[in-house]
């Protein structure tokens, strides 16, 4: 029972976690630059937007970028995610930065239709390399490609991320806005850089894509999913807890002449509820290891081969998960020391030696 309550609890906390993952997965590239676009109506960015992102101290570079838009499979449905279109130096550049290289395939042609997209992408998509990423006949599709757009090259790594060549996405896509791609000279201080550009800039001329930005936003939409969970596991935990109390008397029920014959020969009652209480914190204690085993196993079974075609991305050793399900083994423990305790205390171990 305790096995299978962990089970439950831990998964429906991985499965939940997987949308938070999922964003955090996909806009994970703000750690690494910021992307500044200009707001609707205008092709680039203003030039006092781009002094004032000049002359911030952490500033190192700005990156003009073109590009357009494919769809991911996420939790959601399918979402938007921007191919880059830079040149070559500062594509090497921020593949680097991100922390991921070339691990399959070449990079984009100039002027090609051509894309190099990160490995999670690729799983997501279920794509192969030679596999068409975007096409003018996608539906539901942000910005669309007048060419289909091939996919030439797989990036190992962390990051999701995509690039074309700037030359094509400038010929092929001549009125799209061109954003800027900004970075700080410590990798380490772009985060922070991201919250200041997000502040400091005027929201009515340029909008800021910044890590915590998102991560706030997010965490405000999925707050109400978060107290359901809170409260359904709650709910969940204090049934278990009431029923492995109540198992724990109707065992310790059938073996009360034991324990009357302990107290009988001279062992002290707080000796007894010592002895009665590590019995059941140690079986619960089993019983959570071992479902934490369980869902470790079955989650990460599952991860590949379900989650992640079908846009979640979940973390089989989500350490928040498993922490959610520690009330189980301790409210337990804690239950069964009231009620354990109270039945010692009203054993009269003369009486029940006489029945048997």
């Amino acid at each position: 029972m305790i096995v299978l309550s962990v089970f439950l609890i831990a998964s429906v906390v991985t499965i939940v976690n997987s949308i938070d993952l999922t964003v955090l997965t996909i806009y994970g590239y703000t750690r690494y630059f910021n992307p500044v676009i200009p707001r609707a109506g205008h092709l680039r960015v203003d030039k006092h937007s781009l002094g004032v992102i000049d002359i911030s101290p952490d500033h190192d570079r700005t990156i003009e970028s073109s590009g357009f838009f494919f769809n991911v499979n996420t939790v959601f449905g399918r979402l938007p995610f921007v191919c880059l279109g830079v040149a070559d130096a500062d594509r090497d550049y921020l593949i680097h930065r991100a922390g991921d290289s070339l691990g399959e395939g070449r990079m984009p042609i100039a002027g090609m239709p051509e894309a190099v997209v990160s490995e999670g992408i690729v799983r997501n998509r279920r794509l192969k390399l030679g596999d068409v990423i975007a096409s003018p006949a996608d539906s539901g599709a942000l910005l669309s490609v007048p060419d289909p757009v091939k996919l030439v090259g797989i990036l190992h790594g962390p990051t999701w991320i995509a690039f074309t060549s700037k030359q094509y996405t400038d010929s092929a896509l001549p009125l799209v806005p061109h954003s800027v791609l900004v970075t700080t000279h410590n990798v380490k201080d772009q985060v922070s850089f991201g919250d200041s550009l997000f502040n400091t800039l005027d929201k009515r001329r340029v909008e800021v894509f910044s890590f915590h930005s998102l991560v706030n936003e997010l965490r405000s939409t999925l707050s109400s999913m978060y107290l359901i969970m809170a409260l359904v596991n709650g709910t969940v935990i204090f049934v278990v807890a009431m029923m492995a109390g109540m198992l724990s008397n109707i065992y310790f029920t059938q073996r009360v002449s034991e324990f009357a014959v302990l107290s009988a020969i001279g062992l002290r009652r707080r000796t007894l509820i010592l002895h009665a209480v590590s019995e059941t914190a140690i079986l619960t204690s089993i019983g959570w290891v071992l479902g934490i085993l369980v869902t470790w196993g079955m989650m990460s079974a599952l991860r590949g081969r379900v989650f992640e075609p079908r846009g979640m991305l979940i973390n089989p050793h989500d350490l928040f998960a498993y922490a959610y399900t520690l009330p189980i083994p301790i409210f337990i423990t804690l239950f069964a020391i009231a009620t354990i305790s109270i039945r010692l205390n009203q054993l009269d171990p003369v009486t029940i030696i006489e029945r048997r």
